[in-house]
């Protein structure tokens, strides 16, 4: 299944630092929640531009609330993964650490 964005409830801006000092533009768009055409749950879509792939991804739940508590991980995980790609050079603005602001999930 594809998803779209529709409406954007929020933005981060993030920054890719190149090899020559300059820096490319990387934004987290989070889109509204909405509700699965075919069920009761809830999905949250977000899309992650200026960097990868720039699909249209998604985490859902049971309501609105869950797909917005699942999104943050899901999201946090496509960063950190595009971070270890890209050397560790994904920055938010401020945090010099290599730290871009979601939660990220975890092993048990």
């Amino acid at each position: 299944m594809t998803y779209e964005l529709g409406e954007i409830i929020a933005t981060r801006e993030l920054y890719l630092a190149e090899d020559d000092g300059s820096r490319r533009l990387v934004i987290i768009k989070l889109g509204k929640p909405r509700q699965f055409p075919d069920s009761s749950d809830f999905y949250v879509p977000f899309q992650i531009t200026g960097i990868g792939s720039e699909t249209v991804l998604c985490a859902g739940g049971i309501d609105a609330f869950q797909a917005l508590q699942g999104v943050m991980p899901v999201i946090g995980a496509q960063l950190s993964a595009l971070n270890e790609e890209y050397a560790h050079r994904l920055r938010w603005e401020g945090d010099e650490t290599s730290a871009v602001g979601f939660p990220e999930i975890t092993a048990q």
